[in-house]
């Protein structure tokens, strides 16, 4: 099979920890394939790295060892948090699609007693610099919270919609008389104060500094229900008939 190049991460610096942008480049040859990069192959991955694909849940997937991880500390504002970031690299012919980076939370695992994490990928969600179809099983274990301005700033904080677990995908419901063409702004939190701050996610990426989302209905109506699947970090909405 014909190898293609793909460029991925000499070193796990701070800055690649921090923002997923920024990198030491250096030339890998990849047979095409879906890649873990991760602190223990120093985000260069090899063939053992590689992600299969589970026909059940129409999904790729490749499962570490939780003691293979080396976390990075990040204080914020004098409260220290320990996360571990990772990518997958999809290798192909038509132009390699590279995830931004997207953390594990110590704190889950060790409170969790987790040995092994999965992590998934769904290339056809994939975007390239964005977390939208990738992610893991140990974001199901922990709080999400559904937070945004269509109530004013009470939903954005103690009025946020906690998530609730439905058959491995997590639902927030928003009642409220919506009318379509009506727009809101919203994150998800990874806490009821919002922190660790790096693990917001915006529906695009995980990040303290990312920009809000924006929803704009489609019909008038009375109840919005948010679906999170943090397995493959994917947003979408529902909205309910107006009888």
């Amino acid at each position: 099979m014909r190898k293609k190049y793909l460029y991925v991460l000499l070193g796990f610096s701070l800055l690649f920890v921090l923002s997923g942008c920024m990198m030491n480049l250096l030339g890998i040859t990849l047979d095409p394939g879906i890649y873990l990069g991760y602190s223990k192959n120093n985000n260069v991955p090899d063939i053992e790295d590689q992600l299969t694909y589970d026909e059940s849940l129409g999904l790729y997937k490749i499962t570490i060892n939780a003691s293979d991880l080396t976390y990075s500390e990040i204080d914020e504002e004098g409260t220290k948090y320990y996360l571990s970031y990772y990518k997958i690299f999809h290798v192909k012919d038509d132009g390699n699609v590279v995830s931004s980076s997207i953390p594990i939370w110590k704190d889950i695992v060790e409170a969790n007693n987790i040995e092994t994490i999965t992590i998934y990928a769904d290339t056809k969600k994939m975007k390239d610099g964005k977390a939208v179809g990738v992610g893991d099983d140990t974001k199901l274990l922990q709080d999400w919270y559904f937070a945004g301005d269509w109530g004013g700033k009470p939903t954005w904080e103690e009025d946020a919609v906690k998530f609730q677990e439905e058959d491995g995908i997590l639902i927030a419901k928003v009642q409220k008389d919506f009318n379509a063409g009506d727009t809101f702004e919203y994150k998800i939190k990874p806490s009821d104060n919002w922190r660790p701050w790096s693990m917001i996610f915006n529906a695009e990426i995980y990040s303290r500094d990312s920009s809000n989302a924006v929803y704009t209905l489609k019909s008038d109506t009375d109840e919005l229900t948010v679906h999170f699947d943090p397995k493959i970090s994917f947003v979408w909405f529902v909205e309910s008939e107006v009888n």
